[in-house]
């Protein structure tokens, strides 16, 4: 009977999707956790942490490290690629605002380099013995 049910509501979001444009997974929090997916490696000098985050410009991608917390975010507007004329039939790009944070400890802030290349961003974090160092980080 549950099994019913569930289909039921998997039937009635497919059907909504084809009409309204709503994700079918859309209170499903397993979708959120696929967006700015990451890898965090480390190895004795440093943790690389790499961030897909396709579509977005350098510019609006923001870094932060305080209290051994790597903090990123980014945002992206309305895609404007459509010309006047043109009626969205379908729409699966998103735009919007994400964030994400990983809790490195040790790191030496002043060093830490990042680099956004294809959509990937590849933030390096070298680690120190002690302490903490707060800082900013720009992205080539």
């Amino acid at each position: 009977m549950a099994q019913d049910l569930t289909n039921r509501h998997n039937n009635l979001f497919d059907a909504m999707n084809d009409w309204f444009d709503l994700p079918q997974k859309f209170f499903d929090d397993n979708e959120m956790a696929k967006l700015m997916q990451a890898d965090v490696a480390e190895n004795d000098k440093n943790y690389v942490v790499k961030v897909d985050m396709p579509g977005m410009d350098k510019e609006k991608i923001n870094l932060n490290y305080n209290n051994g917390i790597l903090s990123v975010s980014g945002s992206r507007k309305s895609f404007k690629d459509l010309s006047k004329d043109d009626s969205i039939i379908h729409r699966e790009r998103s735009e919007g605002h994400i964030s994400r944070s990983f809790r490195l400890p040790n790191v030496v802030a002043s060093e830490i380099h990042a680099k956004y290349d294809k959509g990937v961003l590849t933030i390096t974090l070298p680690k120190q013995n002690a302490g903490s160092n707060d800082n900013s980080i720009s992205i080539d």
